[in-house]
């Protein structure tokens, strides 16, 4: 994507939808042949952005998300940033926010360290380099020295391409006055899939990189084996205390933001419901760390 429009183009990867999506797309195309349709069928993430890949003919490329929203400078922006020799990639700071009561009790908890941990593109508005970046605009020739995405993640697929990224020497910038709002899952359950998931496929990125073990990583999978754990206070009543801690944890940083009180409450019971989820996939995924 270039900072003219005649060099712009959309390519929206399609994995078979039934809601007209494709219908619209190839109208529009009629109208702007800068934007194309491109089948996936695998219906995954990093196969769909490898097929547009390799039909696109820009200099910076970027993987942008459906449910997002972006400022109307975010690509001229980044792109500037890139040019200037500051980085090789760039983004935005995610504002994070729900449709419902529960949407944003959850949206919430995904901008709290303690529900996420140091992922300073959520967490953190500063302007810094960064290991990873929601949204970003790369250059181009990237790709071309580290690879596209690794199409055996369902999951997780920018993470294991960011540490690729990083360790080839390109350096990423997050630049906190481009915010991107992201719409996050509206219900419990969704919730739990999404960070399951996220846990289900993180030791097969470490598998492919293990320098990318963070210990925030690790955290949920021992609070899971924690909670298997607790009919040893049957014997050791203090055995609780931990858990005590974290109710007492939970409930603190709920009461810390400034959100609505059914937002505050709703949070208490999405925090153990966003670390449980992460750390049963972990724990579920980890034989893929040994994995040859």
């Amino acid at each position: 994507m270039g900072l003219d429009r005649a060099s712009k183009e959309i390519l929206i990867a399609d994995g078979g939808s039934k809601d007209g999506t494709r219908e619209k797309v190839l109208e529009r195309s009629l109208i702007d042949p800068a934007i194309r349709l491109v089948d996936n069928p695998d219906r995954f993430v990093s196969q769909g952005f490898n097929r547009a890949f390799q039909q696109a003919q820009g200099r910076y490329i970027a993987l942008i998300g459906a449910h997002a929203l972006y400022p109307p400078d975010y690509f001229s922006t980044c792109i500037a940033a890139i040019e200037s020799g500051a980085c090789n990639a760039a983004g935005g700071f995610l504002v994070q926010r729900g449709k419902t009561i529960m949407g944003e009790a959850i949206a919430q908890a995904m901008s709290s360290r303690f529900g996420v941990g140091d992922t300073p593109f959520r967490t953190t508005r500063k302007r810094m380099y960064v290991d990873s970046v929601a949204f970003a605009v790369y250059d181009r020739k990237i790709f071309e020295q580290v690879g596209l995405l690794d199409e055996e993640l369902i999951r997780n697929q920018d993470d294991e391409f960011h540490y690729r990224l990083n360790a080839a020497g390109f350096r990423m910038l997050m630049l906190p006055e481009l915010e991107v709002v992201y719409y996050v899952r509206d219900s419990l359950s969704k919730l739990f899939v999404q960070y399951y998931q996220y846990g289900l496929y993180k030791p097969m990125v470490l598998r492919k990189v293990r320098s990318g073990l963070r210990l925030r990583h690790l955290i949920p999978a021992l609070f899971v084996l924690y909670l298997l754990s607790l009919p040893l206070a049957i014997a050791w009543p203090l055995w609780l205390l931990p858990l005590g801690i974290y109710l007492s944890l939970a409930v603190y940083f709920s009461l810390l933001t400034q959100a609505p009180w059914p937002v505050r409450l709703r949070m208490m019971v999405v925090f153990p419901v966003l670390h449980i989820a992460y750390g049963t996939g972990f724990l579920r995924g980890l034989p893929a760390l040994w994995k040859k």
